[in-house]
């Protein structure tokens, strides 16, 4: 789920940025600035699916004889 998550934001931000740079009055030093404010909560949030990935393979690999 948080995976889905995760990916859902980063197509909406991805699409924000390219719908709007087609409009004058969309402020594109905002939005980047914005970006780059949201950055480290989206990385942490790569981060833990990653590390949650890699925990559910340890433990499969653990179960199999």
């Amino acid at each position: 789920m948080a995976k889905k998550i995760t990916l859902v934001i980063l197509v909406v931000a991805f699409l924000v940025g390219c719908i709007g740079s087609w409009f004058e009055v969309f402020d594109m030093d905002s939005y980047t600035k914005f970006l780059l404010t949201f950055s480290p909560f989206f990385l942490g949030l790569v981060a833990s699916i990653g590390t949650n990935s890699v925990v559910e393979k340890i433990q499969e690999k653990k179960g199999q004889p």
